[in-house]
């Protein structure tokens, strides 16, 4: 239900409930009605007095170009540039129009960088009636005219005039002689009448407009020639928020802030975040963003494509209009129709020249130049091409998966371990850091990491006890107990006795008896207990068969006699002769009485006898028995099952076992065994803590600790590099994605990556242009009708937006989709134009009034602004109070009161507020720092200048000496002192003769300093022509001398800020200091300190020490503590201690060979170095970590390469395994040479070495 303020006489409160049908003394109203009569009012009040109908016609307000010299006149009006010192011949005429002149360039630079209002025209007829007590003056015919300042002429500087454009009549002319009279004028046909056959005659037009008036007896018309600003914005607001027979301003946004209750809450509630993709996850094809954007510009654009509305605060430098020009784009692409307001004509034109920029001229149009940007628009949709994209999308989402697989996995916890391969880079690297001898061979399986994994502090504490306990004392090597496990100290203690009766009786006495039975035999020594256990059972063998057989069978081949002997199947080809003869042979070799069952099978022994023996004797000895063989064998049974006892808690297996050992080793292995050790101190609880390690897969490090007797305080960081370095190993050579950390390969594929995404971004605008197209062919086929009537319309001349619309209302849509528009041209806009979408830009420094017109066209609303900077203000289009002309209001509606809370601050109210913090502005580091503390309490975020690392400040002060003055006898004020002046002077000139390609602005608090400033410059530059064509140069950004207010909307390379105050000549400081001391004062000086791009320099002739803290309020309080905090301003420090260790050992690396270098530079950048003038930013895999790739790789190191920095990409891989080599790419960057070089860095191991 719509809410209603109802009232009657008593002032009750009464529902719309509690009315009957006739209810008397009762007025209902909605609740909004006051205030849409308070901006009803308001806007009434805009711009005062309007000159197009109450014009003052004075010498001081208007250049009477009526009186000028008659042969300078034709060139004047045929649109030529005329100096003003040739209109004007005559020295007094001259100085009275340099006068106005003066004031008129003055206004005309406020009104159109502030406003947006191009107001100064020539003025052709003056009209002049009475109405009622009131009298009128207003002009006939008005004509664009620009006017400039241009050398000097005399003492005095001359003025440029050139006429633009046509003539009109002027429309509030129209208007009154229909209010007023009830007089029907056709502006256009009687605008016709002043060219007739081609050529400029106003006569005819005063003419008609007297004949027309000739019954009213006060009317007049004077044939004049006028210069001056001629504009009128209010009226044409008033209309259009007037309307009769509807509510124009029944808008539920204005409602709202009315008070409307349901409205307030529905705009209140900000409903679901609106995602935003990440430009590593979004389709090629949704990627289609007109200009780069950083994440909170992204967030912005995403939620003006949802049709949301809500407010941004821009703070300096953080890209409001790339912004803009993006939402316009998104808006675009998805078919509506957007409007964008400002009332800063330099915002509007930043807006339109970067879409022209990307490809777009014309997309968005604007009512003064509406023919000239419609045909723009059909140029660009004749001939604008598809491009090809398919190629490039194609490798841009190939190679974005390939580098965010591999940043994925560098950065991504491993499942099992719980770390990346980049936290692995970074500890390593402190490790070695701290302790460079650990160096390892050990590595540990990837089930050993995964169970340490979890506690490799308990680990290292188990590993710190077992070398408290004498683990590591001994190795391998130190002690043949190394290693030894037995379940009791009883075990223990028998194996040790076990091993001494070994060492001290058994084997030395199976040795000594062992070798004598075996010099009977003449035997090779046998080398091993085993190997005397196999001669012991050769020689019982040898003697069972000499039992048996004579002993000439180990002498003659036995060969034939066991084939004979053997199955017929196996010799077919031995006749049975031969075989009987063999048999009988082989009987003669058993001994006399002696039975062999198996005589095949024993002389098959005998024959293998035969050949072990013939491997330990020489060639031709004979086998023989020796005498105490059983003895030994005894022996030796013994001791082998002794020895084996001992194999058993050693662990000894196979090749290792004691039996196996050489003679001289198995003696030296037993007398260690034997002899009293600490090894066998607390065996028990180091083979249960050894068991323990030994179950998380720590073995081999054990082992190793034990070889190299590795303290008790450093078995911990033992553990941490074998861990740490097996985890990197491990993960290489299973993670496919690391590209086996091949930086080579990493870093051609980021530079393809950087080129295919650049060419991607590049293509948005040419495709939005393309699809446009496509809608303009579409069109032209769908409604041809309305392309004649287009067509005709464009070929008539000068087209006005309702023109438009009523001719093609389908294909203006198409052609036209976006709009730019100052404030006050919003009226120009037709009722039928509406406009999805509602941009407000600059919204700080426009009222609530100003931005009706525009919000109640409106679906969606989104208001930019910064209140810091931006604030409302009064201004009159007309000249008056500026040369001391008084202007009386003539209506209540110059007696409202201006609101000074702006649109943006208003709209904050009811919509919710993002903020863009991300500066980008180049340079002016010391400025900018300055002016974030000082005024946005360090909300502004931005990246270091390399300037002020290399000890180039952005932001100085400049005391001039003697800056002394009579004070003002109205003011009191002491302004524009001399030696300020003509410091200002020589500054201006320095910067003109070294830095010319920069743009320079002069800003002052004192409107009077302003203009004796612009004096000065013109006369002295006027004797030099170099610094002449510098101050009056027509350029993009031109050398301006302007007020605070008046700098609002400008920016420059350089800002001079002159204060303008000097002191009395008894040295004392007075207390005002012009609109610095007013209210409004700290936005000024916000003003004044955010226009400077690189650098500012602040002129005083004032010391803070001189100022008496009690008097100072508001901007000049602050002004006074920014000049004493300027020299005592501290740098950053820089963080060092909490820099990433690969950064470290970098810096290590640089400082080596000489170079400079700081860490954690501003907070921001890891790593910075100089030299000679030159610096360079080097970034590494930590630094980049977390942001998209298009960040990283692309935009982050463009913006710092416009910061005057080199960019050096560096990979965590590369940093780790050879830091120098990296060191030295930089100082080459930088220009420095290696006097001599350096053996390469051997404390950690290189990737190539790991990955074999």
């Amino acid at each position: 239900m719509a809410a209603f303020d109802v009232s009657d006489d008593s002032e009750m409160p009464v529902t719309p409930h509690d009315l009957a049908v006739a209810e008397p003394g009762v007025a209902i109203s909605h609740v909004a009605e006051p205030e849409r009569q308070r901006l009803r009012a308001e806007l009434l009040a805009i711009g005062g007095r309007s000159p197009l109908l109450h014009y003052t016609d004075v010498p001081e307000v208007g250049i009477d170009i009526t009186k000028a010299h008659p042969s300078s006149l034709p060139t004047f009006i045929t649109g030529q540039s005329t100096l003003l010192s040739n209109l004007f011949r005559d020295e007094v005429a001259l100085l009275q129009a340099r006068r106005a002149a003066d004031a008129i360039t003055a206004k005309n630079v406020e009104l159109r960088t502030v406003r947006g209002i191009n107001a100064v025209h020539l003025a052709v007829g003056l009209a002049t009636w009475r109405q009622g007590e009131e009298s009128l003056t207003a002009p006939v015919l008005l004509r664009p005219l620009a006017i400039r300042r241009r050398g000097m002429v005399g003492d005095g500087p001359d003025f440029e005039l050139k006429l633009q454009g046509g003539f009109i009549v002027n429309p509030e002319l129209v208007a009154a002689l229909d209010e007023q009279f009830g007089i029907g004028l056709d502006g256009e046909s009687l605008a016709l009448l002043a060219h007739a056959d081609g050529v400029f005659k106003p006569q005819p037009v005063i003419d008609r407009l007297r004949g027309l008036t000739a019954h009213i007896d006060s009317f007049t018309v004077q044939p004049r020639l006028v210069v001056s600003t001629f504009a009128d914005v209010a009226r044409g607001l008033h209309r259009d928020v007037a309307a009769a027979g509807r509510s124009p301003l029944d808008h539920r946004v204005l409602n709202a802030l009315a008070g409307h209750s349901s409205d307030r809450a529905a705009l209140a509630d900000p409903g679901a975040p609106v995602p935003v993709t990440s430009p590593d996850r979004r389709a090629p094809a949704n990627d289609a963003l007109l200009l780069d954007a950083d994440d909170e510009q992204e967030a912005v654009i995403a939620a003006i494509a949802a049709g949301r509305s809500f407010t941004v605060a821009t703070l300096p430098g953080t890209g409001g209009t790339q912004t803009v020009v993006n939402a316009i784009g998104a808006l675009v692409a998805d078919h509506k129709r957007v409007l964008v307001v400002s009332p800063r004509r330099s915002s509007l034109e930043g807006i339109r020249l970067r879409l022209a920029k990307v490809g777009l001229p014309g997309l968005a149009v604007t009512p003064p130049t509406l023919q000239r940007d419609l045909i723009r628009a059909i140029g660009r949709n004749e001939k604008a091409e598809a491009p090809q994209l398919a190629e490039v999308d194609e490798a841009l989402v190939r190679l974005r998966s390939v580098l965010l697989d591999y940043r994925g996995t560098l950065g991504g916890k491993h499942p099992q371990l719980g770390v990346s391969p980049l936290d692995t880079l970074r500890e390593l690297t402190r490790i070695c850091a701290a302790d460079p001898t650990l160096a390892t061979s050990v590595r540990l399986d990837i089930d050993a990491l995964a169970a340490v994994a979890a506690d490799r502090t308990g680990a290292a504490e188990r590993l710190a006890l077992a070398a408290r306990l004498g683990e590591f004392r001994f190795g391998p090597n130190d002690s043949p107990w190394y290693g030894v496990s037995f379940n009791s100290t009883a075990a223990a203690t028998q194996t040790h006795a076990l091993a001494k009766r070994l060492h001290q009786r058994e084997v030395p006495l199976l040795l000594e008896r062992g070798y004598e039975l075996i010099a009977q035999t003449r035997m090779r020594p046998f080398e091993t207990i085993d190997e005397l256990g196999d001669y012991l059972l050769l020689l019982r063998g040898i003697r069972d068969s000499l039992d048996k057989f004579k002993r000439s069978a180990f002498e003659r081949p036995l060969g034939e006699m066991i084939t004979a002997l053997g199955s017929r199947r196996d010799s077919a080809e031995m006749s049975g002769p031969q075989r009987r003869r063999l048999r009988r042979l082989a009987r003669e070799y058993v001994r006399p009485g002696v039975h062999v069952a198996d005589l095949h099978e024993a002389l098959e022994r005998i024959q293998a006898q035969r050949t072990q023996w013939q491997r330990y004797v020489e060639i031709g000895v004979v086998p023989e028995v020796p005498l105490g063989l059983g003895d030994v064998q005894v022996a030796w049974q013994r001791v082998h099952e002794d020895l084996d006892g001992l194999d058993a808690p050693l662990g000894r297996e196979r090749g290792e076992r004691l039996a196996a050992l050489p003679v001289a080793e198995l003696v030296r292995t037993l007398a260690g065994l034997a002899a009293d050790s600490d090894v066998m101190e607390n065996l028990q609880e180091r083979v249960a803590l050894r068991a323990e390690l030994a179950s998380m897969g720590l073995d081999p490090l054990l082992t190793e600790l034990s070889v190299r007797h590795v303290a008790e305080d450093r078995v911990a960081d033992e553990l941490e590099y074998v861990w740490w370095q097996s985890a990197l190993e491990a993960m290489l050579r299973t993670e496919r994605a690391l590209l086996g950390a091949n930086t080579s390969v990493v870093d051609r594929l980021e530079r393809d990556f950087r080129l295919v995404d650049e060419a991607h971004a590049a293509a948005s605008g040419p495709l939005l242009a393309w699809r446009l197209s496509q809608k303009w062919q579409m069109g032209l086929i769908d409604q041809p009708a309305e392309a004649a009537a287009l067509k005709r319309a464009l070929t008539r001349g000068s087209l006005a937006p309702k023109t438009l619309v009523d001719a093609a209302p389908t294909l203006t849509r198409t052609l036209a989709p976006a709009w730019l528009a100052t404030p006050y041209d919003v009226p120009l806009l037709p009722e039928g134009l509406d406009f999805d979408a509602v941009l407000l830009v600059d919204a700080g420094g426009i009222c609530l009034a100003e931005a009706a017109p525009a919000i109640r066209r409106a679906r969606q609303i989104v208001a930019f602004g910064d209140p810091a900077t931006q604030r409302p203000s009064p201004f009159t289009i007309g000249i008056g109070a500026e040369v001391g002309v008084e202007v009386a209001p003539d209506s209540e509606a110059d007696r409202v009161a201006f609101d000074d809370v702006s649109v943006f601050e208003r709209l904050a109210e009811v919509l919710p507020v993002m903020t863009l913090t991300k500066s980008y502005r180049a340079g002016g580091e010391d400025l900018a720092e300055l002016v974030n503390d000082a005024f946005y309490g360090g909300e502004i975020m931005s990246l270091p200048w390399a300037g002020s690392y290399l000890g180039r400040g952005s932001l100085s002060v400049d005391y001039v000496e003697n800056g002394t003055g009579t004070p003002d006898p109205i003011s009191g004020a002491v302004e524009s002192t001399k030696a300020e002046v003509e410091r200002i002077v020589t500054l201006v000139a320095e910067h003109a003769v070294n830095r010319p390609s920069e743009s320079l602005m002069v800003v002052t608090a004192s409107p009077r300093h302003a203009e004796r400033l612009r004096h000065e410059i013109t006369v002295k530059f006027a004797e030099r022509p170099e610094l002449a064509e510098f101050a009056s140069r027509d350029s993009a950004e031109p050398f301006a001398v302007l007020t605070l207010e008046q700098s609002v909307a400008e920016s420059r390379d350089r800002v001079i800020f002159s204060l303008g105050y000097g002191l009395t000549r008894h040295g004392r400081v007075l207390s005002d200091f012009g609109d610095l001391s007013t209210p409004d004062g700290e936005r000024l000086l916000t003003v004044g300190m955010t226009r400077a791009r690189r650098s500012m320099v602040i002129v005083s002739s004032i010391r803070p020490s001189a100022f008496d803290e009690r008097k100072l309020e508001h901007g000049a309080s602050t002004l006074m503590d920014i000049l004493a905090g300027v020299a005592e301003r501290s740098r950053h420090g820089n963080l060092e201690d909490l820099a990433d260790p690969l950064t470290r050992v970098l810096a290590r690396e640089l400082r080596a060979l000489g170079v400079d270098c700081a860490l954690g530079y501003r907070g921001t950048l890891a790593l910075v170095a100089k030299h000679e003038g030159k610096a360079v930013v080097a970034e590494s895999d930590p630094e980049v970590h977390g942001s998209s790739l298009r960040e990283t790789l692309r935009l982050r190191p463009q913006v710092l390469r416009r910061l005057g920095w080199h960019y050096v990409r560096v990979h965590a891989f590369d940093l780790y395994s050879d830091p120098a080599a990296v060191a030295a790419r930089i100082a080459g960057v930088l220009g420095v040479v290696a006097s001599d070089p350096r053996p390469v860095d051997t404390t950690t191991q290189p990737i190539s070495t790991i990955l074999e």
